[in-house]
Parts: C-alpha cells; structure tokens; sequence
C-alpha cells in the first residue's frame, strides 16, 4: 500500500462529493438565469445549464483522479501502478493549478479562509506526486 496515493484519493473523492452535492445546493440552484448573460449558444437559460454542466464535469474529474490514486495505491503494482499515478497526479496539479490561479487572485488570504478547496487541491497534488515518485 502506497499511504500518500491513498490519502491524495481520499481527498480528491471526499472533494469529489462535496463539489457534487454541496455545490449544487449553494451555487448551481441558486444561479438565476436572469442575471445570466446570453451567448450565441443560446439565452440565460442555456448559459445556466453550460454552467451546471461544466460544474458537474469537475466532479467527473475530481472522482475520477481520486479512484485512479486509489487504484495507484491499493490494487495496481510496478510499472502499471507508478503510470497511473502520475496520471494522476498530474491531473490533481491541473485542478489544483486552476483553483490557485483563478480563485485566488483577488484576495489570496480572504479566499484560503473562506473556501479550503485550493488548499486542499494542492495538499492533494502534493501527496499524488510524493507517493507517485
């Protein structure tokens, strides 16, 4: 068993469930579409649902890092298992990478308080890569 790859798997899957259900509850039912711009997809309500879309897709890719770190880390072995990982771990950068730049920009502090995900992205790259390497 491979203890950071568990640990990273765990976080980004925990972060997984809470991006899907508490952001649907506190972001995506509370987007109304009448604040929304229109695009040339469509009107307000379609921007909404790119939105909602767009969200849930992340939760694809949380969920789907986080089995794969714990794939890395509990079944596979050897060469199949160092591969997965950095796969792995190289998505979690990328998220982590995203919520750092563009969460926060504004108010680097206030933001880390407000909202633990960059931080607990990060945390979870960092694991992926040491348990990877």
């Amino acid at each position: 068993m491979n203890v950071p790859l568990v640990v990273a798997g765990a976080l980004s899957i925990l972060g997984a469930a809470i991006h899907g259900a508490a952001g649907e509850v506190l972001v995506v039912r509370k987007l109304s579409p009448g604040a929304l711009p229109s695009t040339r997809f469509g009107g307000r309500g379609m921007t909404r649902t790119m939105i909602h879309v767009s969200w849930h897709m992340t939760t694809v890719g949380l969920l789907t890092v986080g089995v794969a770190l714990l794939l890395a880390g509990f079944v596979l072995h050897g060469d199949a298992a160092r591969d997965v990982a950095l796969v792995a771990a190289a998505g979690s950068t990328g998220f982590a990478a995203v919520a750092l730049a563009l969460g926060g920009t504004a108010q680097p502090l206030q933001s880390a308080i407000r909202h633990p995900g960059p931080a607990v992205l990060t945390a979870t790259a960092a694991l992926a890569w040491l348990g990877a390497l």
